[in-house]
């Protein structure tokens, strides 16, 4: 006796199973099911069952290299024909001419007047899968692949704005929220509730983390924090699906079966933790005692505070600092949560703020800080550093951009150091480390 085919009995739950693989990237279990069951259902089953499963079987092998993120593979590596972009079009089309089938079938229902049919598809919808609800997931899986090809685009642009001077914050931002916002109420399928899940994970761990680095650059406190932790809490739930369906526990930033691109997000949530360490160490470290503090941040991806510190030490500097220049209506006062008051709504252009210092804020030489900066142009300081002797001070000053308005600033008291060019390397280094286009450039796979 051949096995029976799920389309009479237990379809729709045998669909969701398959997409319950996709959520935790079970992507080869879900094709060999659903190439399974398409085998045991031909000639017996409805065309639309057999090419949705082919659909969802050829959805499962791009699912994972769009998991793997080898669509942002370099030009050449992969033919134009075999391309992720390609071949999810290629299931849309396939999904388009299911779908199409919606109106044929509604017209045909209503030409016909017999009883009995009405009774047969009645039975097949209670016990199996009806072909008006294969025509309806269809549908929704057309708004779950178009959706994904607006992901494709956003990492693909992410990867242009790395290579730029800096990451626009603004654009990037408005572009994920779009596409949230777009597919909210989009493909919500009960069938495709797994994969549903995962992607409002992906795209709102996305805009949390993009949020934290715009209320970075404009030193909000409050609201870096809250994203940080949404971005956290949406990650957890990710690793919470994926635990409940897998026996062993995994490492998760070090795991080989997870892919490329979930332990992408938890890396530059771990690089921008790092980043808020250093940009409100002030804040920070009020909360603790000073070896709890430095406990804490050695346990991050990248302990700044004690680079720096270590950094000043042995180039006997006066002072190594982190300014940033305000925006014109910023009522900011000192990095942290600032309560709102009308005395402070309003500073000028050329006001500045110092976000870190070590070992102490070179207030002596502020004025003549202040003065440089005011005269350098992003031009000027991008992907390289400055430096100034002030002969009537006697102070040596080294500049480095890190974003549009934040600055890495070097005292010296006398003329430049001995080590200068070692000055130079170091600041460039934690530059490009801070400005965060290294993390987003990680996205292309070597």
């Amino acid at each position: 006796m051949p096995p029976k085919s799920y389309y009479h009995e237990g379809g729709e739950t045998f669909l969701q199973s398959l997409f319950t693989h996709f959520s935790y990237f079970a992507f080869d279990k879900a094709k060999e099911q659903a190439d399974r069951e398409r085998d045991v259902s031909k000639n017996q089953c409805s065309p639309v069952w057999t090419t949705l499963l082919s659909c969802v079987s050829q959805l499962a092998i791009v699912e994972k290299l769009y998991m793997n993120l080898l669509f942002l593979t370099p030009k050449g590596f992969l033919r134009k024909e075999s391309s992720v972009r390609l071949s999810y079009e290629t299931i849309l089309t396939e999904l388009v001419e299911i779908e199409k089938r919606r109106g044929t079938t509604s017209n045909t229902s209503h030409a016909s007047n017999a009883p009995s049919n009405v009774t047969v598809e009645s039975e097949k919808t209670e016990k199996g899968c009806s072909e008006g609800v294969l025509l309806h997931l269809s549908s929704h899986l057309i708004l779950f692949i178009q959706a994904r090809l607006l992901m494709l685009s956003f990492y693909e642009k992410l990867i242009l704005w790395s290579s730029n001077k800096y990451v626009n914050y603004d654009d990037a931002l408005q572009y994920i929220d779009e596409i949230i916002k777009k597919n909210s109420s989009s493909f919500h399928h009960p069938i495709l509730a797994p994969i549903k899940t995962t992607f409002t994970c992906e795209s709102e761990i996305n805009s949390h983390l993009l949020g934290s680095l715009k209320a970075m650059q404009e030193l909000q406190f409050l609201p870096a924090l809250l994203h940080l932790h949404d971005a956290q809490s949406k990650l957890l739930s990710w690793q919470t699906i994926i635990q409940n369906k897998e026996s062993k526990k995994y490492n998760f930033l070090k795991s080989p079966s997870l892919p490329a691109l979930y332990q992408w997000l938890w890396r530059a949530k771990a690089s921008f933790v790092s980043k808020f360490s250093l940009y409100f160490y002030e804040v920070l470290s009020g909360q603790a005692s000073a070896s709890e503090t430095k406990n804490l941040l050695t346990k991050l991806t990248c302990d700044y505070v004690s680079k720096i510190q270590s950094f000043q030490r042995k180039i006997d500097a006066q002072s190594v600092c982190i300014v940033l220049k305000a925006s014109p209506h910023c009522n900011m006062r000192s990095p942290g949560y600032n309560f709102p008051s009308d005395e402070h709504a309003q500073i000028n252009l050329d006001h500045y703020l110092t976000i870190f210092s070590y070992p102490v804020k070179p207030l002596s030489v502020w004025p003549c800080i202040l003065m440089q900066l005011s005269n350098m142009t992003t031009e000027e300081l991008y992907d390289k550093v400055i430096s100034h002797y002030d002969v009537k001070v006697g102070i040596t000053l080294f500049f480095c951009q890190i974003e549009p308005n934040i600055f890495l600033v070097v005292t010296f008291e006398n003329k430049k150091p001995e080590k200068e060019n070692f000055v130079k390397e170091f600041l460039l280094d934690i530059a490009v480390q801070l400005s965060c286009n290294k993390v987003f450039a990680a996205l292309k796979p070597n």
